[in-house]
């Protein structure tokens, strides 16, 4: 019993260093990449860089608040150090995946097997109105817009974007009905039944995936802001846009790093914005938003009992 004890902390140190290794590397490359010119860039407005610091904790409070409402609605009893932990693996799990999409695997693991579908399916849920709120306001951002990077959006297209963007809500507010008549998927429809009428659930993960979308793209604004980019209600709307481009770029973990980059310099720079700028608040703000965070989880979450 002592030896399988052992083994599970030595594996459990062991993922720990590998994830600490690749996000190590995958920093370097990076930072490489960024070249930290004095002349060609220069923090004008210091003050806004500090208010993305700020932002920080209030990003990650709703993030914080929709797995509370996801864990009451599932009734789970847990202690603070269960909650806790279980949060910051779903960070380190999901930094690992596209759009945090892998976040359910950490949270899961410091529960029972009779609590896992329902934190699972639920983790999706959340995870699924955070992608509604980038497309929505993305697709906004180009109703307004009216062009992308590619070009002039034509006027039947507009109308055309606000069909998706009602076909994504409402399918957040109904998905399960397509699991009905899927005998292998049929507990997905029954358990979303059941919690259906429960405490507005799904109205409170939507909130607050909003607002922690705003709280992006506020970061976002005054990072650029920080690097004497114009704070306007156009390139606001530009960075709604890239939030959509970015949702929808393929990749494979890491928060797509790299990936998000390079939208970024895609869809702000045909924006007019400095490109340096643009790369180089990115960067920042992955490291803030996410790189932080996930360091964080790695030392304070620890094997389950």
């Amino acid at each position: 019993m002592v030896k399988a004890i052992k083994k599970q902390s030595a594996i459990f140190i062991f993922l720990k260093l590998i994830v600490v290794t690749v996000i190590a590397v995958f920093f370097y490359v990076q930072f490489k990449r960024v070249q930290w010119d004095q002349q060609s860039i220069n923090l004008e407005n210091p003050l806004a860089m500090i208010l993305v610091v700020v932002l920080i904790p209030l990003n990650w409070y709703f993030e914080w608040s929709k797995w509370s409402v996801v864990l009451k609605v599932s009734s789970v009893r847990s202690t603070n150090s269960t909650r806790r932990q279980s949060f910051f693996a779903g960070i380190v799990t999901g930094m690992l995946t596209p759009n945090m999409l892998g976040n359910f695997l950490g949270r899961i693991y410091y529960f029972e097997r009779r609590h896992r579908l329902s934190l699972t399916v639920l983790t999706l849920v959340s995870n699924y109105a955070q992608f509604i709120a980038s497309i929505v306001f993305g697709l906004v951002a180009l109703f307004f817009l009216k062009r992308t990077p590619l070009g002039e959006i034509e006027f039947d297209v507009k109308w055309f974007l606000i069909l998706i963007a009602a076909i994504l809500v409402v399918f957040y507010f109904y998905f399960e009905w397509t699991f009905r008549f899927s005998k292998r998927k049929a507990r997905i429809h029954l358990l979303m039944r059941s919690l259906e009428k429960k405490d507005f659930f799904r109205w409170k993960i939507l909130v607050f995936s909003i607002l922690r979308h705003s709280v992006f793209v506020l970061q976002f604004s005054f990072m650029l802001f920080a690097f004497g980019e114009d704070l306007s209600w156009s390139n606001m709307l530009w960075i709604w846009q890239l939030y959509l481009w970015v949702t929808l770029a393929p990749s494979l973990f890491l928060g797509k790093l790299a990936i998000r980059e390079s939208v970024a310099i895609w869809v702000l720079g045909a924006a007019g914005m400095s490109e340096l700028a643009v790369l180089v608040s990115s960067f920042l703000i992955w490291t803030f938003n996410l790189l932080l965070p996930t360091l964080v989880g790695l030392i304070i979450c620890t094997e389950k009992k």
